[in-house]
């Protein structure tokens, strides 16, 4: 079977129903086709310390809806429900992390609704 695949702003991402093991959500915002939730998987070899460089010849996309509810949510550090969760649990009481609580909150069942591998 042959793959699919979608090509937006130069860069061609294999479409899955799944996030495979090793790949996180690509956190790019808006700078992705609605519906689509961009994934990648980090190199092996970065240039510093916390550094996030991307293969981009392996990249990945899981079509959903929310994509963007999700990329909103992302932005602010957890990569997966139970990440997210947790951070939920931690400031859902604090007030200077109301937005991104909030955030996380919308893409959470969304979040639940992916296979991860």
């Amino acid at each position: 079977m042959e793959k699919q695949t979608i090509t937006h702003h130069g860069n061609t991402f294999e479409l899955v129903d799944r996030v495979p093991h090793g790949y996180l959500i690509w956190n790019i915002g808006k700078n992705m086709i609605d519906g689509y939730l961009p994934l990648c998987r980090l190199a092996y070899f970065q240039p510093f310390p916390g550094g996030r460089n991307i293969e981009v010849e392996t990249l990945k996309a899981i079509k959903c809806e929310g994509a963007q509810t999700i990329l909103a949510a992302i932005g602010y550090g957890p990569e997966t429900p139970d990440q997210m969760e947790r951070y939920i649990k931690k400031h859902e009481r604090k007030r200077n992390h109301a937005v991104e609580v909030e955030r996380m909150k919308k893409a959470l069942p969304l979040m639940r609704q992916i296979w991860w591998d």
